[in-house]
């Protein structure tokens, strides 16, 4: 999934917990913060420290990685071996 601003982030994130069955403020506990930094971040509150991201990353087993835009998702040869 290619996310490109706060709010794809935090529907994204949202997704993911729902996914795993986790409420708001059972995610929180497991990230550390507050119930109403999870709800900022998934509404997409373009002001949520990097680190608390991280730490909900974490939380759900996520990982975050960078990757040219122009790029495809196709791997190259040399990635596949």
């Amino acid at each position: 999934m290619t996310i490109r601003d706060t709010k794809q982030l935090g529907t994204a994130l949202q997704r993911e917990r729902k996914r795993q069955g986790l409420t708001q403020t059972q995610l929180a506990d497991r990230a550390g913060v507050r119930q109403q930094t999870i709800s900022a971040v998934e509404a997409g509150k373009p002001r949520s420290e990097l680190q608390i991201i991280f730490d909900i990353l974490a939380a759900l087993g996520l990982e975050a990685s960078l990757r040219s835009r122009g790029e495809t998702n196709i791997p190259s040869l040399e990635q596949l071996f």
